[in-house]
């Protein structure tokens, strides 16, 4: 049989492997000369691991950002760690860090972050920074020791299932992101008395009202809250 998909032009067979997790876009550079070099063009990182695979996989990530092709467009990062141990190695949490601060310098145009880094992993300040950010998605992760929040481009923002080291954290990741117009939040174990700014954008909400005073989204077109749905 013909190999039709090989004859496609880069750009349709990068956009093809975007959706694919990244261990698999690098294996295809076995299949032939075509695909040898194609991985390091591909616009999306995706990496998920369980807590025995990170110092490996943390390796696999150094050579896949050494390796890359740093003049093609970096859209996407997706990095999914499943640790949920308090006496886990520090150095471990360490590297996952450096390795998401390694990304988002060397690429200028990313969009999309999905991170789920464990409780125990703090999300590097660098991500509440990227002002080309339209969509931002943490779950299960550490927030702590964020100085300063400026996403003017942030549409999308999902927050589940976070720890907080101080309790004003949410209302200052929140206060850098006024463009949102889809929001979710069901994160915080403790009731929030901190002052939060409103949305003038914001088309869809869905939130933990321990978290969120209702005040903030009051205007909004679709709710879904634990209180009420609309």
């Amino acid at each position: 049989m013909a190999d039709i998909i090989s004859d496609f032009p880069d750009s349709v067979l990068c956009y093809i492997l975007s959706f694919l997790p990244t261990k698999q876009v690098v294996a295809t550079s076995s299949l032939s000369k075509r695909w040898k070099l194609l991985w390091r063009s591909v616009p999306s990182l995706d990496f998920e691991f369980q807590n025995n695979e990170i110092v490996s996989h943390l390796l696999s990530v150094n050579f896949f950002l050494r390796g890359r092709d740093m003049d093609q467009t970096l859209h996407s990062l997706r990095f999914r760690y499943s640790s949920f141990d308090p006496l886990d190695d520090l150095d471990r949490h360490t590297g996952i860090e450096i390795c998401i601060e390694d990304v988002l310098r060397r690429s200028s145009s990313l969009e999309h972050i999905h991170l789920q880094m464990g409780w125990f992993t703090a999300v590097p300040s660098v991500v509440f920074i990227c002002k080309t950010l339209v969509v931002l998605k943490l779950d299960t992760s550490l927030l702590e020791n964020i100085s300063f929040v400026d996403l003017p481009l942030l549409k999308i923002l999902h927050l589940y299932s976070l720890i907080l080291v101080h309790c004003d954290l949410l209302q200052q990741c929140l206060s850098g992101c006024l463009n949102v117009e889809d929001l979710e939040v069901e994160c915080v174990g403790y009731e929030t008395r901190e002052k939060f700014h409103s949305f003038p954008k914001l088309v869809r909400a869905k939130i933990d009202s321990c978290s969120v005073p209702l005040e903030i989204v009051k205007n909004v077109e679709f709710l879904v809250t634990d209180r009420v749905i609309l």
